[in-house]
């Protein structure tokens, strides 16, 4: 792991640095929308944050019961810190957050491979009921649209 990274259970970020990063990772979440952004992690009951100084390098949301079930909404990493073990390391404190929590997450079309590396186990019997409104499109359309704000992070 890359010195000098500091790491914060429940100090949420400003709304402004989670966007940019969310821009850069490129986690597709609705960053046109800072209310909503705002929103997402005033409901969320589990926030851990990495940090390179004053630069936000990585960032995990979920909610957990703190004795049972736990969900990882979003795991966001700056690509200039990837491979750096800060994934791994956020992950580790969620799951430090209580014994016995079974943790599940929704990989992004990007990630898919990831969390197979860590040890994670593919869930094969999951369902999801989709969200009406807003639709990100593709990756490489989201990049391209939130490229401005991405160099920001």
């Amino acid at each position: 792991m890359r010195e000098g990274l500091s790491f914060h259970l429940d100090r949420t970020p400003d709304v402004e640095a989670i966007r940019a990063l969310y821009a850069a990772s490129p986690l597709r979440r609705p960053i046109h929308d800072p209310e909503r952004i705002r929103r997402m992690f005033e409901g969320s009951n589990v926030v851990i944050s990495a940090y390179a100084g004053d630069r936000l390098a990585g960032l995990l949301r979920g909610w957990t019961d703190f004795v049972y079930d736990g969900y990882v909404c979003d795991l966001a990493i700056h690509p200039k810190f990837q491979s750096a073990g800060i994934g791994r390391r956020l992950l580790e404190l969620a799951q430090g957050l209580g014994e016995g929590i079974q943790w599940v997450l929704l990989a992004s079309p990007i990630a898919r491979d990831y969390y197979a590396h860590l040890g994670w186990v593919k869930v094969e019997n999951g369902w999801s009921l989709s969200r009406e409104g807003w639709n990100p499109g593709s990756v490489e359309d989201f990049q391209a649209q939130y490229a401005e704000l991405a160099a920001r992070a």
